[in-house]
């Protein structure tokens, strides 16, 4: 069943790709194309060989119109022929199969139908106007000249089969096109209301992103006017100076790192047409940088920070994606853990894992921080309301495309330890 599925979702176009009017079109001509071959077995089983010589004309057209659309992209074009080609039809149809006394009007009323299902408001008024003037032109022709109608039906029994059959191929070709185009139309209402949902929350989320990098960039700017406006009316010893300029430091750092994330953030859509960069790299020449930095301001913060990483150790993945994470778990550290505190970034292997631990012994991550945390891990389109939780937002989807998992403990007034899982 699954397969007769696929097949009907590749044969009408994938919903993602192609508008509904487009895929209604490919609807109507597969089931033209089905009462085509009906009307065939038909005429041939009632020994009416004109009008199945017809018919047998018209269906490799059809199928043609059904192909320009579906496969070469073609579809107005496609759809315009149809609408002359389904009335052209009908038209030798009606001259074959008994004219008024035969079921050809029946059709062109499914016809106009399917037609107002596939063509523009706009097209209304013509569309009209051909089928009401074709259906006239035929009433007048044969009212006129009888002779016009040129094979009528052999009995009774062919006559009450005809109509009896060409209503019921009516009624369901009606009851599924309109089945199928609310169904879409439901799915696509459905769609267009989950969007703007998504949209209200991307907006909120934005709205929630300037304010956080506002807040974060006005700190280090209201520190330096701070800081001259100090320079300009006193003088500082030189412990002042050195604690006014520690607090400016790690401001600035802080600062500078959310930076960072956001950069990363705007590539990350970049990096995932970039050319497979996993390879084996040095850990410790990896994040060189990033520790003599966050070195430099932890001392400044009378803090200590631990290296206990291997020299000599080397994982495979990606060098970029790994130095970020690291750099946002040690900044978070230092950021959050206070003056005095021991921050440690260390290594062990476990069975299949390199695991990288980052821990401090600050104050630890209180629930509603924690929630917050694991509501931008749970959905990494969303910004938080704090900027470390945007760079461990960024954390962890670099951790997910290492193929790494990254996860965090913490207990209240003894500390935190995040711990980064990468497979060997």
């Amino acid at each position: 069943m699954s397969r007769l599925r696929v097949c009907w979702q590749y044969l009408i176009g994938d919903p993602d790709e192609l508008p509904l009017q487009t895929r209604v079109y490919h609807f109507i001509c597969i089931a033209t194309i089905a009462v085509m071959i009906y009307v065939l077995l038909f005429s041939i089983a009632a020994g009416m060989a004109t009008y199945a010589l017809i018919t047998a004309i018209f269906i490799p057209l059809q199928v043609f119109l059904f192909y320009l659309s579906r496969f070469r992209g073609r579809t107005v074009l496609s759809m315009n022929t149809y609408i002359l080609v389904i009335h052209g039809f009908f038209v030798a149809s009606y001259r074959v199969s008994a004219g008024i006394s035969g079921s050809t009007l029946l059709s062109f009323c499914i016809v106009f139908f399917l037609a107002v299902a596939i063509l523009p408001k706009k097209e209304y008024l013509i569309l009209t106007l051909v089928n009401l003037g074709t259906v006239a032109m035929l009433l007048i022709t044969e009212y006129n000249d009888p002779a016009f109608v040129l094979v009528n039906y052999s009995g009774r029994k062919e006559h009450f089969i005809d109509i009896a059959s060409t209503y019921a191929v009516t009624i369901i070709l009606i009851l599924a096109g309109l089945g199928y185009i609310i169904k879409n139309y439901t799915l696509e209402k459905e769609n267009a209301e989950a969007r703007a949902i998504m949209l209200d929350e991307l907006h909120e989320e934005k709205a929630r992103l300037i304010s956080v990098i506002s807040h974060d960039y006005h700190t280090p700017l209201t520190a330096l006017q701070h800081y001259l406006k100090i320079l300009d009316k006193h003088e500082l010893s030189a412990d002042e100076r050195q604690e006014l300029t520690t607090q400016m430091r790690q401001s600035v750092a802080h600062t500078q790192s959310l930076l960072a994330n956001l950069l990363d953030m705007t590539k990350i859509d970049i990096r995932k047409n970039d050319i497979n960069t996993k390879a084996a790299f040095p850990v410790l020449e990896a994040v060189s940088q990033t520790l003599k930095v966050y070195g430099d301001i932890a001392r400044s913060s009378h803090q200590q920070m631990d290296i206990l990483i291997p020299e000599e150790l080397r994982i495979n993945g990606d060098k970029h994606l790994f130095n970020v994470i690291i750099r946002n778990l040690i900044n978070n550290a230092i950021k959050f853990s206070g003056d005095g505190a021991t921050i440690c970034f260390s290594y062990e292997p476990q069975n299949v894992f390199h695991v990288f631990r980052v821990t401090d012994n600050g104050p630890g991550i209180d629930e509603q921080q924690q929630n917050e945390i694991y509501e931008s891990w749970q959905h990494p389109a969303r910004n938080v309301a704090r900027s470390g939780a945007i760079g461990l937002a960024l954390s962890k989807k670099y951790a997910i495309e290492l193929g790494a998992d990254l996860s965090f403990e913490t207990n209240r007034g003894q500390g935190t330890t995040f711990f980064l899982r990468i497979p060997r």
